[in-house]
């Protein structure tokens, strides 16, 4: 078992925010202060981890140690605020009960049903030589770890402190209570903390109350000085007014980049996005910023930013503030929709370039088919060629290509409640719905392609604005030549067969006053490219012949049928047979060599798929295709109107399948971020909205040709004590902040009076260095304010402290 994640801070009496955790203030007060601050290290050190976008709906345990004497159990109250569905425990052993809450995490993650642990306590230290976070020298430090299995590592692609070294742990005697850990071998590489420093032999100890702490926690400060880099950068940095930027050009990005946002309303996000804005500098690439922030626990608004460029990603989190943020629906239902076409010479090339697993799924489809009697339809050195074969060719490599992105989709966490496929698309849908093996898959696309291409007639198609039952009165007459090839929309049907034929149909059509088009013979990847369809049906019996001996099965998630109209193809449930009567109004059903000769030789009933799955829950419908075919004609139906798109496209593959994940994260779909790439920095940290009383400033006298020195993260308390100083004459403001950030709204129009320096204000030394950079300037410093949301006793004395040389006017701070 490795430790992945932590949060430490000593439970002081602060104000709890129990909103979030969706608890009321009586609620609340059952909690004693011990327990209000476990609740929310755990949320913060889940996003240390960078398991925070897993753990809602998951199986996650939390073992918390007791505390007080109160009957509330704040693991059952984290349980329920974060959807985790594992065991939730709080352990009482007296003295070591944080320790035994480890323990027994580590004990519950040998059920493999168990991604991750929660597990931790009051008295529970953490040892600087594993996780460089120091612990004030006083009692009652509360820390809060995440543990995952070692093995697991590897998939979710996060970083290890340390690894606990056996399944137990060691209960000596009281003194000599300890957890065993060992520092991983690959910690120094990945290690996102400067500050962090493996034991020198390669082993450590974490002594449960006995761990040495010189000095305050940097957690209990409300910041981590390893995110602002080492000591003295700050002198650096200390240019320019209102902000800074940072180093020019990204390195390691491979645009385009998708950011998600999430808070717990439309106000939180737009903050987030401000203070994401001037932090972009304190990460090595795009990339890296978006796996750090990406990982964070997901909330219900959400934004996203699809950047190309650091630059880019700046400019458009800053104008964020004024966009609209969605509120995420609870998720909805998505129908995956395998079109029948969209093909072109250069699909799949960018994908299979990013992602890896898209490339791997690929070349086992290729094989596939390969086996199967086909063609190599793809290579990584030429992918899918040119694309100029008949449909022996074009009909594997679109289903190549179709079930390698449903690969894709599925590590990003995006799996379907439906699945529905446009003529050979309903091949790709059935193996990616469990019915079909991949073999029988490749087997039923190579035979169809071979059938197509024994069709010699030249064939031509046309599109009617028609509803079905008028189509088939213009189709009647000359049925022998002429048949629907597809019903897609209540007023959108294909029809195809001999040209001349055709020609006359839309002729007909136009005398009726119907719109009809004949589709053009070079148009690509057109749902009605079906060359002769009266010689296809001819065809078809050949076809099941060829197929005789496929093995389908009950498929794993409902496919509404395109090829049987109001047909939904179920998973069995309460030990039904495919064939036996449905137990829940679903007709279950196998995918055999008739339906695939019925398949072939149409019509396909889109339409009606449609309309069922709109009935039975599916809110968002997403086109699997190279390009994008179908949308359009899905978006005739009013319940899809606004939530279709499609997850590929010809002009920009990369980016159009990013633009898709981000649709559906914004429609309350849970995103493995995990697949943005790996945990190599830590978060930003998270901020708790604090219900603090806003400060009361004295009356004071300004000398307008003086210094006057803001200490504060630039937060609300912050902005208002600037504020005050200006409306009371200040020409000259210096803002000591952690992270340089755009002034927010109450200052805006005043940077010619505002100086924003980066400084750690907790750290003594860093603190006095920036001071002393402001009296080198020949600034007289005359007044200085405390204004932390998260303020500390210790900073507030150092500042007093370190400016008792100063011919101050005023100091406040103790706002």
């Amino acid at each position: 078992m490795s430790i992945v994640g932590a949060a430490c801070r000593h439970p002081g009496a602060t104000v709890f925010d129990n909103a979030w955790f969706g608890l009321t203030d009586r609620q609340a007060a059952d909690l004693d202060t011990r327990q209000r601050t476990s609740l929310e290290l755990a949320v913060q050190a889940l996003d240390d981890s960078g398991l925070g976008c897993l753990a809602r709906g998951s199986h996650a345990a939390v073992v918390f140690a007791a505390s007080g004497a109160g009957a509330a159990n704040p693991a059952q109250h984290l349980s329920r605020a974060l959807d985790l569905h594992g065991p939730s425990l709080l352990v009482d052993s007296g003295r070591t009960s944080p320790l035994t809450a480890v323990d027994t995490a580590v004990r519950l993650l040998a059920d493999r049903s168990i991604p991750f642990a929660l597990a931790g306590g009051a008295d529970l230290t953490l040892p600087p030589d594993i996780s460089g976070i120091e612990l004030a020298a006083v009692d009652g430090t509360c820390t809060i770890l995440i543990l995952q299995r070692t093995s697991d590592i590897a998939r979710t692609r996060t970083r290890a402190y340390a690894e606990i070294d056996g399944q137990g742990l060691g209960f000596g005697t009281p003194a000599h209570l300890h957890i065993p850990l060992r520092a991983t071998s690959d910690r120094r590489a990945a290690d996102p903390h400067p500050g962090n420093r493996a034991h020198p032999d390669n082993s450590a100890e974490w002594a449960g109350q006995n761990s040495p702490r010189n000095r305050e926690s940097a957690e209990q400060n409300g910041t981590d000085p390893s995110r602002n880099g080492a000591r003295g950068a700050c002198a650096t940095d200390r240019s320019g007014r209102a902000g800074g930027v940072g180093p020019p050009g990204d390195r390691g990005d491979e645009p385009p980049v998708l950011i998600p946002i999430s808070g717990r309303d439309a106000g939180a996000v737009r903050e987030l996005a401000a203070d994401w804005a001037g932090r972009l500098h304190e990460f090595r690439n795009l990339r890296e910023f978006a796996a750090a922030v990406g990982r964070l626990v997901p909330e219900a608004a959400r934004a996203t930013v699809l950047a190309r460029d650091r630059a880019d990603a700046a400019r458009q989190l800053r104008a964020l503030s004024a966009d609209e943020v969605v509120t995420a629906n609870g998720g909805g239902r998505v129908l995956f929709l395998f079109s029948g076409g969209g093909e072109h010479p250069r699909m799949g090339r960018a994908l299979a370039a990013r992602y890896p697993v898209f490339a791997a799924a690929l070349t086992t489809a290729a094989d596939a088919i390969a086996e199967a009697g086909g063609p190599r339809v793809w290579t990584p050195r030429n992918g899918f060629g040119p694309l100029d074969g008949g449909a022996d060719f074009t009909q594997p490599a679109l289903f190549a290509f179709q079930v390698a992105l449903a690969e894709l989709l599925g590590s990003w966490g995006i799996r379907p409640d439906g699945i529905a496929g446009h003529g050979v698309g309903e091949i790709a849908g059935a193996v990616v719905s469990g019915a079909l093996s991949p073999a029988d898959g490749a087997r039923i696309v190579v035979a169809r392609g071979v059938m197509l291409t024994r069709v010699r007639e030249r064939g031509a198609a046309a599109v009617l604005e028609a509803t079905p039952a008028e189509a088939m009165r213009l189709v009647e007459p000359m049925r022998s030549a002429v048949g629907v090839a597809a019903i897609d929309g209540p007023r959108s049907v294909t029809v195809s067969g001999e040209p001349r034929y055709i020609d006359a149909l839309v002729r007909r059509a136009h005398r009726r006053a119907i719109f009809a088009q004949r589709v053009a013979d070079a148009a690509p990847g057109t749902t009605a490219t079906m060359p002769h369809l009266p010689t296809i049906r001819a065809l078809a019996p050949t076809l099941i012949e060829e197929l005789q001996g496929i093995s389908p099965d009950t498929p794993d998630i409902p496919v509404y049928s395109t090829t049987h109209r109001s047909m939904v193809l179920a998973p069995a449930r309460n030990g039904d047979s495919p064939m036996s009567p449905p137990t829940n109004g679903h007709r279950p059903t196998v995918f055999d060599a008739a339906y695939w000769g019925a398949n072939a030789a149409g019509p396909v009933e889109l339409s009606a798929a449609l309309e069922l799955a709109a009935v039975e829950g599916i809110s968002t419908v997403l086109e699997i295709a190279p390009h994008p075919v179908l949308t359009r004609m899905v978006r005739e139906h009013i319940g899809f109107r606004e939530t279709t798109c499609a997850a590929s496209s010809r002009t920009d593959e990369a980016a159009t399948f990013l633009r898709a994940v981000g649709r559906l994260y914004l429609a309350g779909r849970d995103i493995d971020w995990t697949a943005l790439g790996p945990l190599t920095a830590a978060p930003p940290p998270r901020r708790w909205r604090r219900d603090l009383p806003l400060p009361k400033f004295p009356k004071v006298s300004i000398r307008a040709e003086c210094t006057y020195v803001v200490a504060g993260d630039l937060g609300s308390r912050a902005a208002l004590a600037v504020r005050w100083l200006i409306d009371a004459g200040a020409q000259d403001i210096v803002v000591l902040t952690r992270t340089l950030r755009p002034l927010p709204p109450p200052l805006d129009g005043m940077e010619d009076r505002i100086v924003l320096v980066r400084c750690d204000i907790a750290d003594a030394l860093d603190l006095a260095e920036a001071l002393q950079d402001i009296r080198d300037c020949g600034s007289d410093i005359r007044g200085v304010v405390y204004a932390d949301d998260e303020p500390s006793p210790g900073t507030s004395a150092a500042l007093v402290e370190l400016t008792s040389v100063d011919a101050l006017d005023f100091a406040v701070v103790e706002p």
